[in-house]
């Protein structure tokens, strides 16, 4: 399951969020009724299993004197309105595989999944007003940018559930809003496990946006401690493009970080970090991406990158809706990672060495089953927003 960030806030979370320009405007129905899904998904609050295994199921009471515990009722869904990046058709964007995530949840609970485009982005609040309007409706959406239109909605719906990707939800949201952020730390932890294993002389870069943004902060702080977990002596240095917009400054970033010696590069998912994996790329680097596959968002690096660590919003919306319609409860704020499926790795790009996959399946599954600590405390300090030190 994900882990709730009111139980487990190991660093940054109450400001990790996606950099500027996010992701806004595709639109999704779906219209059926709603089975009820078994088993806990990754966002269901089932209370773990008893430690005493010699324990009896009963607890020493007779069965006629507990108290069952209360079934969950589905609930009916009409319509799931999906709210991404105007443009962003590919499969491999946030929108794609949120879309994917929505079809997949439409076959399990056999509803039916309909495609609507928005015009402009003027139309974000009609349109999510529109889609809460009927019953038992579920909203999602994609990035910050739609999280006032969000608010508005849901107060004035508050029987209507609404999911956002990408975006931390505040404890003082209402109570039918949830967010879903993926775990930054952890996915740098694996970025700078495969980075550091490829890297010649363990020197590793990372391209962030801006001194204050958390996201970089917490890539980095996870990179590091990949970095380090892939074999001593291996260093990681950071650099700033000082903008999330601006893939010419991401490109001087990376340019240096090159310079001074890096040969695998890791940006962070921006328009800057798209510059910064370019100008790397013709520099002669390797490449590690965050967030989508880069060997479909950005083609022209192909013959640079390694693997990306991929958000997996598909994973993420599916369970879900899947949570929301069976009428289980959901926190405002869920962290999806490798434990929940929420985290994984593309495919390789390039020729492993012996043993690698061996030692990296040790690797996923020991953040799997949390046998590894979170990245954000591994010998770390708690990431903040304040510079990382460049090594």
């Amino acid at each position: 399951m994900g882990r709730w960030l009111s139980r487990d806030r190991p660093y940054n979370f109450a400001t990790m969020i996606r950099a500027k320009k996010q992701f806004l405007a595709r639109a999704v129905t779906l219209v059926g009724s709603v089975a009820l899904l078994a088993g806990c998904g990754m966002f269901s609050n089932a209370s773990p299993p008893n430690p005493d295994r010699n324990a009896s199921p009963t607890g020493g009471m007779n069965i006629s004197e507990q108290t069952a515990t209360p079934v969950p009722t589905p609930q009916f869904v009409k319509s799931v309105l999906l709210v991404a990046h105007l443009g962003e058709a590919s499969d491999a964007t946030p929108a794609g595989l949120s879309w994917s995530g929505v079809k997949t949840a439409a076959a399990k609970i056999e509803a039916t999944a309909t495609h609507i485009e928005l015009a402009s982005n003027a139309e974000l609040a009609a349109d999510l007003e529109r889609a809460a309007t009927p019953s038992a409706a579920l909203v999602v959406t994609v990035g910050t940018d739609a999280s006032a239109a969000v608010a508005k909605a849901a107060a004035a719906h508050p029987a209507t559930q609404f999911l956002e990707l990408d975006v931390t939800v505040d404890d003082s949201a209402p109570a039918n809003v949830h967010g879903i952020v993926f775990d930054q730390a952890e996915a740098g932890y694996l970025a700078g496990y495969v980075a550091a294993t490829f890297a010649a002389g363990g020197r590793v870069g990372i391209v962030g946006d801006t001194t204050s943004d958390p996201s970089a902060a917490n890539y980095a702080a996870g990179l590091k401690a990949g970095a380090s977990e892939a074999g001593t002596g291996n260093t990681v240095s950071v650099a700033y493009a000082g903008s999330a917009d601006s893939p010419s400054k991401g490109r001087t970033a990376a340019a240096g970080l090159v310079k001074a010696g890096s040969n695998v590069i890791v940006a962070t998912p921006s328009l800057s970090g798209i510059g910064a994996l370019r100008q790397a790329c013709a520099a002669g680097a390797k490449l590690v991406a965050f967030a989508t596959d880069a060997w479909q968002t950005v083609p022209d690096v192909q013959s640079c990158l390694i693997a990306s660590v991929l958000n997996r919003y598909d994973t993420a919306v599916s369970e879900a809706l899947a949570t929301l319609a069976a009428g289980r409860s959901m926190p405002h704020q869920t962290i999806a990672d490798v434990a929940s499926g929420g985290l994984s790795i593309s495919d390789f790009h390039v020729d492993l060495p012996d043993g690698f996959q061996t030692k990296l399946n040790a690797v996923m599954g020991a953040l799997a089953n949390r046998t590894i600590a979170s990245p954000g405390t591994i010998g770390l300090s708690v990431p903040t927003s304040s510079p990382v030190p460049v090594a």
